[in-house]
Order: C-alpha cells, then structure tokens, then sequence
C-alpha cells in the first residue's frame, strides 16, 4: 500500500474519532433547587442528535430511575416538580435514549440545606449534606467550596466556605426580619463555572413583641399590704414580668416577684411592705423568651401620711405620689369620725400638706376619732386609677361639762342628767348611785342620759346622789370623774 493511501486512510479514521468523540459530549452543567416546594432544574450540555432522559435517585429499588420523557436534543433544561428536594437530597442523570451506557452524563446530587434559629443567641446555624448510598454514585462531582447567600430584608450578603465544611453559623440576626438562605456548590469539572444551588430557606425571625411602653398607675395601701396596678402597651406579645423594689428612688432595686399575664392591666400585692411608716419605690420589667429584660416601666411609690395634732387643729403631711413627676397630680384629703363613712374635705394640686381645724365640728355630735387617708389622681387619669395613702387617726379627749342639779319633773326644761362633751368618746361609761351606795342608773351611750327615775321606774326622790364617769382614749388612757348632782323638784 502507497504511502498516498495510507494518508487518506488515516485522515478518515481520524475524522471519524473526532466525530465519535465530539457526538458523546453530554455534561449536567448545574443543579438547583429553585423553590422552596422543592423543584429542581436541570441543565446540561449536548451536542448530539439523540434524544435524552432524565434519570433521578430511587432509593426504593437503589438504583437511578427515569423520571422525565424523551427530551429532544435541541433541549438543554428540565424542571422536576416532583422532586421534593426542600425534603431530601436528589440526584440526577441525563443519558441518551439511544445508546444510554456511552452516552450519559455523570450523577450530580443537589445539596439540602436546613437551619436553626436561636432567638436568644440572635444566630442562624445552617446545615446541608448531599445523598449518601452504597449502591450508587450519588454524586460524582467533587465539590470545590459552598458560598453562602443570605438575604436579609433584601440586604445580601456572600461568605465563603471550603468544600469540607457542611455548617455554618451566620450571627447578629435582627429579630423581626425575613432571612432567605441558601448554598451554592463550586463544582470541580471540566467546566470551572458549574454550579448549583440548595433548597432556599426563607425564616422569619420572629421574636414576641415588647410592649412599647409600661405605664405605672396606682399604689394604694390595704391595710399593711400595698396594691400596684400597671398598664401594658396593647402591642405586646410577652408575658412574662418581673416587680423590683427599692427603699430610695434612685437606690438598688432588687426582684420581689415574677408575674405572668398577657392582660393589658396587671395588679399585683406587695405583702412585705411597711406603708405605715415607710415608702417603698416599685416598677416592673417585661422579660422576653430569652429572660432578657425589655421594657421598664416608670417608678412609682407609696404615699406615707403623718398627722400632728395640737388642740383643735390636725396638720397632714405625706410624700408626693411618682416623684419623677410632681406635677399635674391632684391629692384628695378623706376624713371620717367614729364609725361614719370618709368624705373628701379638700382637694388640692400639687402640695402635699394640709391643715384641718375641727374646732368648728364641736357639737354635732361627732366621734372625737378622727382618721384620715389621701388619694392621689394623675390628669386625664380614670377615676378608678387612683393611689391611697395609709390611714392615720387622732383621738382627742373631749372637753366635758357636767351639771350639779337637774329637775325631773317632766316639764321640758332641765329634765335629763347628761355629761355634755365638745366631741363624743369613743369608749364611755356613767354609773350613778344613791347615798347608800345603790345603783340607780348605768349606761355606756354618751348621747344617753338620767331622767330621774330609779331602776324600779319610780321617781328619784329629792336628794344628792354621786355619778362615776369613765372614758377610755387609746392614746391617753382611761379618764375617770367622781362628783355629786343633786335632784330637785320644783
């Protein structure tokens, strides 16, 4: 053979190898997880005439098993609605329907990607991992490195991973905000721009809300017990609160209680307080989910009243009521006697003192106990929104007159042996008794008087007869008078 021939016979063999191998070049150039249902598409390259398929992992049977059509050469793109990738990992193959074994691309496996949040911590730990199995290769490319996209509210930002690490933790994360997450592989190929992307997540990182304020209402005082009552910013979402105390407006204020509630109102006892004589400084903290405090309310105390006595006249002095804010605050004075129900005598803006002359009460009849309390009310505060000091009483010992003489003679004028007093005691006692020591009248109403007759409903006869008085005060003690009166008939 002439070395003409064998030019020609090499040149077409050649031309034939280039064809052979140029018709087998059939590559999956990217697949992504292009939703978050899950869908994957797959993209390849080809430029052959055969028609292909697309063969997806089958764990069932082990095995790679058709999923799509014949795909006519002409197509480079399929999009598996069925794929579930948001769920598991897939792996995909794209071969020619015509010769399936020569012609058929390498097995690529998507990535799936899923996260944790850690609200206190205000991080995101993500995590992927490709498909694992023994009976196939379920991904014969070779990743390079992962870069993570993370799109916050539409702020992006891209970090940078080696292929060895499968997690990542992104920190900072803003409460309240919309984080879109997902993986994209660098692929070791022939073709050094492959790539693919993981499932997106997409997390809301959604705290309970604070509320935006927390307005202190009241402190009244119950006996020894102090009742606060605060008001909640209708916006939040906690429930959980903390009460602190404090012996000084600007001193230490340390925890008494821990409150759950997801009212708007929250009332609450403080049964360790001394409203006597002491004040104490009150606010409550919102606590998050993370026992993180939040929201501080505004300090509000109790009101301590004190009363000086002298003569007729009781001076009031008490502490003013929310001390960061003197102003706009009405104080009503209450005053009751005996056992009658307080009125309000005085109501006065922004002054904590107060002056009573009940020298001008002498007379009617009034119970020589006075007490008193304070309620302090805000501007543009309801009525029921009010703050109650403690009560403080006096107890005054009447000035008292008692007649030497009386005639009961049923005519009108001078018939009933009475003690008169300038305020009626409290705790009262007249016995009388006849010159030999018999007991002829005894009553403890100091409204009640001797209208001359004896204990048998007979007349007194004329004579001198003695009185015992006792009173009780229990400031002073018992006062105790002795004396003669005379009965007469004219």
């Amino acid at each position: 053979m002439n070395k003409r021939v064998l030019n020609i016979i090499f040149l077409v063999f050649f031309v034939l190898l280039l064809k052979a191998v140029h018709a087998q070049q059939l590559k999956i150039t990217n697949v992504t997880v292009i939703n978050e249902q899950g869908h994957v598409r797959v993209d390849w390259s080809y430029n052959g005439t055969d028609n292909v398929e697309i063969s997806r992992d089958n764990l069932a049977t082990f095995n790679l098993t058709v999923i799509s059509p014949a795909i006519p050469s002409g197509t480079h793109s399929f999009i598996d609605v069925t794929a579930n990738a948001h769920k598991q990992p897939r792996s995909y193959k794209v071969k020619s329907i015509v010769n399936p074994v020569d012609l058929a691309s390498k097995v690529v496996s998507t990535f799936l990607l899923t996260s944790k949040y850690d609200s206190c911590a205000h991080e995101i730990v993500l995590k992927w991992n490709d498909l694992e199995t023994e009976y196939f290769t379920a991904n014969e490319w070779t990743p390079s490195g992962f870069t993570i996209h993370a799109n916050t509210d539409g702020k992006v930002n891209s970090h940078f991973v080696a292929s060895s690490t499968l997690e990542y933790t992104i920190h900072d994360i803003t409460e309240n905000t919309t984080n879109t997450f997902n993986i994209e592989t660098h692929w070791k190929t022939e073709n050094t721009d492959s790539t693919s992307s993981s499932n997106p997540i997409i997390k809301f990182t959604e705290m309970p809300e604070s509320p935006d304020y927390i307005k202190a209402i009241s402190a009244s005082i119950d006996g020894s017990n102090t009742n606060l009552k605060f008001n909640i910013a209708s916006n939040s979402e906690l429930e959980n609160y903390t009460l602190f105390k404090s012996d000084a407006f600007d001193g230490n204020y340390y925890e008494i209680q821990t409150i759950t509630s997801i009212d708007t109102i929250i009332t609450t006892t403080d049964y360790e307080s001394e409203p006597e004589s002491k004040i104490s400084y009150y606010k409550i903290v919102s606590t998050d989910v993370c026992n993180n405090e939040t929201t501080e309310s505004e300090i509000i105390n109790n009101i301590v009243l004190e009363l000086e006595n002298e003569e007729f006249v009781n001076t009031l002095n008490w502490n003013s009521f929310k001390e960061q804010d003197f102003i706009s605050t009405e104080y009503g004075i209450h005053r009751s006697s005996g056992d009658t129900d307080p009125i309000m005598i005085n109501s006065i803006p922004n002054y904590t003192s107060n002056k009573d002359d009940i020298g001008k009460l002498q007379g009617e009849k009034l119970s020589g106990k006075f007490c008193y309390f304070i309620r302090a009310t805000k501007e543009n505060e309801l009525e029921e929104n009010y703050s109650q000091s403690n009560i403080v009483c006096v107890y005054l010992n009447p000035k008292i007159f008692i007649p030497e003489a009386f005639t009961p003679n049923d005519d009108g004028i001078n018939d009933i042996f009475n003690a008169v007093f300038t305020f009626l005691p409290t705790d009262y006692e007249l016995k009388i008794y006849n010159r030999w020591g018999n007991l002829v009248y005894h009553t403890k109403d100091p409204e009640k008087g001797w209208n001359g007759k004896q204990s048998n409903g007979n007349p007194a006869p004329t004579g001198t007869y003695i009185y015992f008085l006792k009173i009780k005060n229990p400031e002073s003690g018992t006062l105790e008078k002795k004396g003669n009166i005379t009965v007469l008939y004219p």
